[in-house]
């Protein structure tokens, strides 16, 4: 192609609602589950959990509930997504007791459906969900996706 020939543009708005492939076997996600991509196989989300060389992907959009038997296959079904570091504000819920002085630290997966700051995690490398930017209450503030320096 020449580069005078005009080319058509394409671009997401963000927060870009992204479509994840997801891992085989039994699986039952549910809205606003937290997910990980999974050890040695990136690319392929499952549900979130604090286990160390899983990388955070993202928050989901939908239900899927699948057998290991309709679910042969990595890929098979797939998760519309919240990415990781798409910026916005989520109020998630906290496993630790939290006050308005962890305003500003970071939160990490804590299976499906918790963060918790680091001193109840194991995986505090890739498994950074983002910062509290608003207290709530004892177990739940406002999240920020913010992007991993690394990832």
């Amino acid at each position: 192609m020449a580069l005078s020939a005009n080319a058509n543009i394409k671009r997401m708005v963000t927060p870009a609602i992204l479509t994840k492939k997801l891992v085989d076997g039994a699986l039952h996600v549910y809205r606003m589950a937290l997910l990980n991509y999974e050890a040695a196989n990136i690319g392929y989300a499952k549900l979130g959990s604090d286990t160390l060389l899983e990388e955070f992907c993202g928050i989901a959009l939908e239900e899927v509930d699948v057998s290991a038997a309709q679910n042969t296959a990595d890929g098979t079904y797939t998760c519309k997504v919240y990415p990781r570091g798409n910026g916005d504000l989520f109020l998630l819920p906290v496993r630790s007791n939290i006050t308005i002085a962890n305003e500003g630290d970071p939160v990490y997966v804590d299976g499906d459906d918790y963060v918790d700051i680091a001193s109840g995690i194991v995986n505090t490398t890739n498994g950074f969900v983002g910062i509290i930017r608003e207290f709530v209450s004892t177990n739940s503030a406002y999240v920020q996706m913010t992007q991993h320096p690394i990832l």
